[in-house]
C-alpha cells in the first residue's frame, strides 16, 4: 500500500481579519453584540448577546464521525493471467505458473474509494471504480483492516454500485461483519449553496482517507462524464457541484455536511477547470439501496418507452402541433419498439408517435426530462399522462412497473 516517500513544498497563507467588538480563540470566534431596548415597565435595559461559531471545530467532528467508515477500493490484477495472456512468443524466455494464487502475483493497477452504509458491511461507491470485470477488487479500512470485495448489483445509467465487504479467508477480522461503523445519510433536497462540505477519498489511490474541504458551488448539474482516456460517456443529471478537491481516486467516496452525515457520492471533475468537482445526491442513492433492500437488486419504475424530446425545431420541421413533451419512437437502426412489448406503456394502450406532455401536474419540457420525472416515483406508483394524439389532447393512467436495468426510457435518435 505504501509507496516511496514525496516531498513537497508547502505556502502558508496566514488571514487575519479584525473584527469590532470580536474575541477569538483557538478555532472559535465570538461576536459580542450590545442591545439596548426598553422593557414593559418602560426602563431601558442593555444586554449583551454571544454568539459562538465554531467551524473548525464542526469540520473535525464531522470528518472523525465519517472517516472510520470510509474504505479504500484498490484494484489487483493477476500478473500471472495477464502475462499467458498477452505476452505470447517471450514465454519461451519467461514462464509463469497459472497455478500460482500467491499474493506475489496480485499487482495493484488503480484504485478508488466506498463508504460502508451497514453494519454487516453493505458499502456504495460508483460503477466505474469497480467495473472491470477482470480485476479483483479488496477494501482497506482506515485502521488497516483488509476485507475482499463481493459486488451486489450495479446502475451503469446512475453510476453507482452496492458492495458487501467479506472477511477474508483465514482472517480474524470476521468477527468485525456485524459490529462495522457506518454512516449516516443527510438529505441532499434540503441543501444551500454556499454551505460547507467535506470530501474524503482515496486520492490517486495512494493517500488513503484524504480529507479536502470547500462549498456547494451549484446544484442540479448535468454532465456528460467519461473516463481517464475518454471511453464509455454517460449523462449524469442533478448532481452536486462543490469546489472540494476531487482528486483521482476519490470516486465512491462520500461528500459530507458539517453534521458529519452523507449528502452525496463524489463521482467526477471537470479535467479542465479548478475547483469543479461533482456527486450524486444521497437522495439518489437512498433510493437505490432502498430499492435493493426490497427486491434484491437495483430495481427502477418503468413505463417501456422510446422518446425524443420535442422543442420548438422539431415541432417546426416535422409540423407536430405540439413544442414541448416526449415524441415516443422506435429506433429503426436497431429495431427498438417505441412501446415495449408487456410494459405498463403498452398495457395502458400508449403507441408509438404519442407525445406525453405531462405527467401528473408536472410539464415535460426541456428542464423536465420524461425519464427524470419517472424516477420520482416509486414502483407500483399510478400515474396519470396528458398525450398529444392525432392533433387531440387525452389523458392516459399508467401503473408504473419496475425494471433491475436502469434503461426503463432512452432517447431515440430521430423522430420519423
Amino acid at each position: 500500500m505504501s509507496g516511496a516517500k514525496k516531498v513537497f513544498s508547502v505556502f502558508v497563507v496566514v488571514l487575519l481579519s479584525v473584527v469590532f467588538g470580536a474575541v477569538s480563540g483557538a478555532g472559535t470566534s465570538m461576536y459580542l453584540i450590545t442591545n439596548d431596548y426598553v422593557d414593559l415597565n418602560g426602563e431601558s435595559t442593555n444586554t449583551t448577546v454571544a454568539e459562538v461559531y465554531n467551524e473548525e471545530s464542526q469540520m473535525i467532528a464531522a470528518y472523525d464521525k465519517v472517516a472510520p467508515a470510509v474504505v479504500s477500493i484498490i484494484a489487483l490484477q493477476d500478473l500471472n493471467a495477464y502475462y499467458n495472456q498477452y505476452w505470447g512468443p517471450l514465454d519461451y524466455y519467461y514462464s509463469y505458473d497459472e497455478n500460482d494464487s500467491s499474493n506475489d502475483s496480485m499487482q495493484e493497477v488503480g484504485g478508488g474509494t466506498a463508504f460502508i452504509i451497514s453494519k454487516d458491511g453493505m458499502a456504495v461507491t460508483n460503477n466505474h471504480v469497480i467495473e472491470d470485470t477482470t480485476l479483483e477488487y479488496v477494501a482497506y479500512m482506515d485502521d488497516g483492516t483488509e476485507f475482499d470485495v463481493e459486488i451486489l448489483d450495479v446502475d451503469e445509467a446512475n453510476d453507482l454500485a452496492i458492495l458487501q465487504l467479506v472477511a477474508q479467508d483465514g482472517s480474524d477480522d470476521a468477527d468485525k461483519i456485524g459490529s462495522l461503523p457506518y454512516v449516516e445519510f443527510g438529505d441532499s433536497d434540503s441543501l444551500d449553496v454556499g454551505q460547507m462540505v467535506l470530501a474524503i477519498g482515496n486520492a490517486f489511490a495512494e493517500y488513503e482517507n484524504t480529507t479536502t474541504a470547500g462549498i456547494i458551488s451549484a446544484t442540479g448539474r448535468e454532465i456528460v462524464a467519461s473516463g481517464m482516456y475518454g471511453s464509455n460517456p454517460e449523462q449524469l443529471d442533478d448532481l452536486i457541484q462543490t469546489d472540494a478537491s476531487i482528486n483521482p481516486g476519490n470516486s465512491g467516496g462520500p461528500l459530507v455536511n458539517l453534521n458529519g452525515q452523507v449528502i452525496g457520492v463524489n463521482t467526477a471533475v471537470d479535467s479542465e477547470a479548478q475547483g469543479i468537482g461533482f456527486a450524486i445526491p444521497i437522495n439518489d442513492i437512498r433510493k437505490i439501496v432502498d430499492s435493493y433492500n426490497q427486491y434484491g437488486y437495483i430495481a427502477h419504475p418503468y413505463l417501456g418507452v422510446m422518446y425524443v424530446m420535442v422543442d420548438a425545431q422539431a415541432n417546426e420541421r416535422l409540423s407536430l402541433g405540439v413544442d414541448y413533451g416526449a415524441a415516443i419512437v422506435g429506433d429503426p437502426q436497431s429495431n427498438t419498439p417505441a412501446v415495449v412489448d408487456g410494459s405498463p406503456a403498452a398495457d395502458a394502450g400508449l403507441q408509438a408517435r404519442d407525445i406525453i406532455l405531462q405527467i401528473d401536474d408536472t410539464v415535460i419540457d426541456a428542464e423536465h426530462d420524461l425519464k427524470d420525472i419517472i424516477m420520482e416515483y416509486a414502483i407500483g406508483d399510478e400515474i396519470t399522462l396528458k398525450v398529444w394524439r392525432d392533433s387531440e389532447e387525452i389523458e392516459v393512467k399508467v401503473t408504473l412497473g419496475q425494471s433491475g436495468s436502469g434503461a426503463e426510457a432512452e432517447t431515440a435518435p430521430v423522430i420519423e
